[in-house]
C-alpha cells in the first residue's frame, strides 16, 4: 500500500489489453469531465476537439492501495495530443 513514506507505484509500462479494458470502462466519465472542467476553467483545448473520437491508451502504471488498486494513464485524445487519467 501507499503512504507518504511508501509508494506502491508500478512501472510505467506500454498498454496491454488488460489496462485498456479498464480505461474503456471509464471513457464516458473521463469526457463528461473533460468538458465539465473546460465549461469551468476555460481550458480551450476540449472546444479544439470538438468530439473526442480518439482515446487510445499509450501507457500506464498500477498502484496497490488499501481497497484495490488506482490506474494511471496516458491517453491520446487527438494527434499528439493527450491527457492523464486516473
Amino acid at each position: 500500500m501507499s503512504d507518504v513514506n511508501h509508494n506502491a507505484m508500478g512501472p510505467v509500462q506500454p498498454a496491454n489489453d488488460e489496462a485498456k479494458a479498464v480505461f474503456h470502462e471509464v471513457k464516458d466519465q473521463v469526457v463528461a469531465k473533460l468538458k465539465k472542467l473546460d465549461q469551468i476553467h476555460d481550458l480551450h483545448e476540449v472546444d479544439d476537439l470538438k468530439r473526442i473520437d480518439t482515446f487510445i491508451l499509450v501507457e500506464f502504471a498500477v498502484e496497490e492501495v488499501s481497497y484495490g488498486f488506482n490506474y494511471f494513464g496516458k491517453i491520446e485524445v487527438d494527434d499528439d495530443k493527450y491527457i492523464h487519467v486516473r
